[in-house]
């Protein structure tokens, strides 16, 4: 008998111990799994929110003035399309100029092609000016369509890297202690002996704090 119960003492023993390291165990897993989880929703929500200089220069290459949108300078929008604006107008303007005057030059010369029809621009143009002079104006608008066509272009790559600098800006912080300013100066000297008159300095101050 005495055997009997201590077997089941030891029995007992053994299955209280086992319940235990289960119930450790599980929270463990179940603490991990939490953390974890906390981790990960943390990442995706950081990863949502985060502003993304790439999205804005991609946005900005698309369609013009959209990556300043994105980056929150909605001010921005109305100079980049008029500057685009602007300088489409006068590439076109100027191209058509050249058309015009090519067409009445090369009826002055005689090499019109055959079947090209003269336009009422160009057939005044003909009528007004001399050969070496719708040469030269016509040289002259081609130059300006080239030179216009290439600024356009410029003002286009213009406004895709400013949205990915401010893209790369848009999460950036100042602090209120660093500053910058320029300030006018006055600077007094008095005379100098009998014979050196007073100075007087006037100039710019740069200040720099941080």
């Amino acid at each position: 008998m005495r055997k009997i119960l201590i077997f089941f003492g030891l029995l007992l023993c053994f299955c209280l111990s086992n319940a235990e390291a289960q119930i450790v165990v599980f929270d463990t897993v179940h603490d991990d799994i939490t953390a974890d989880t906390i981790v990960s929703t943390a990442k995706v929500t950081k990863h949502k929110r985060e502003h993304s200089a790439k999205t804005a220069t991609i946005m900005s290459a698309c369609l013009p003035g959209l990556g300043q949108i994105y980056n929150g300078k909605w001010w921005k929008v109305p100079i980049v399309y008029a500057g685009l604006g602007g300088l489409g107008y006068l590439s076109y303007n100027n191209h058509y100029e050249y058309k015009s005057y090519l067409m009445a030059y090369e009826f002055k010369t005689g090499d019109l092609p055959e079947g090209t029809v003269m336009t009422e621009y160009a057939t005044q143009l003909a009528n007004r000016y001399q050969e070496s002079q719708l040469q030269s104006y016509k040289e002259s608008y081609r130059r300006d369509f080239e030179l216009f066509t290439i600024i356009t272009v410029v003002w286009y790559g213009v406004q895709i890297i400013d949205a990915c600098v401010d893209g790369h800006l848009y999460s950036y912080d100042i602090s209120d202690d660093l500053s910058f300013s320029i300030d006018p100066c006055f600077q007094f000297n008095g005379p100098q002996g009998n014979t050196i008159p007073p100075l007087s300095q006037v100039g710019l101050s740069f200040n720099l704090n941080f």
